[in-house]
């Protein structure tokens, strides 16, 4: 009876006084569904100082957060330089792909890309998740012109 007590005390102190689930970080795959509350895909129009636009139709967006704190995000999208309103001729299908750690404090996500080659300082993106949703404000700066975009984003896999 001694050892059983004695074998029952010592799990007992193995384990963990307290279990708090929201320690976990949100891991998955999340599958952009709509850039400024329009659903993919999705054309935006951005001025530039130069008096054009920078075109751009954002086919798909992918974030993927894994359980070691790392992200992958990756984006298909076409970009034309054109007159205001004027006629566009997408070019090639573009592909970009993002790497870098994020942190989540209650339901704000913190994205802190890694540096490339083109962008020694990235500033990190901050955005917000609750349960299988997410919202990433981002705002495209082009000289004096400033345009806000928000890609929503919807869980669709585990890690």
């Amino acid at each position: 009876m001694m050892r059983l007590v004695t074998l029952l005390l010592s799990v007992l102190l193995a384990l963990p006084a307290r279990v708090n689930a929201n320690t976990a970080l949100p891991t998955g795959l999340f599958v952009a569904n709509a850039l400024n509350a329009h659903p993919l895909p999705r054309v935006e129009r951005v001025p530039s100082v130069d008096g054009w636009e920078h075109w751009f139709k954002l086919e798909r967006g992918l974030l993927t957060l894994r359980p070691d704190g790392r992200f992958i995000a990756s984006f298909r999208y076409y970009r034309q330089h054109v007159k205001p309103r004027g006629a566009v001729r997408p070019g090639p299908l573009l592909n970009e792909t993002y790497k870098g750690r994020f942190s989540v404090q209650g339901t704000r996500l913190t994205l802190n890309p890694d540096p490339t080659k083109k962008y020694k300082k990235v500033k990190p993106i901050i955005g917000t998740i609750s349960g299988t949703r997410m919202s990433l404000p981002y705002i495209v700066a082009e000289g004096q012109s400033k345009h806000p975009l928000r890609l929503d984003l919807k869980r669709e896999g585990n890690w």
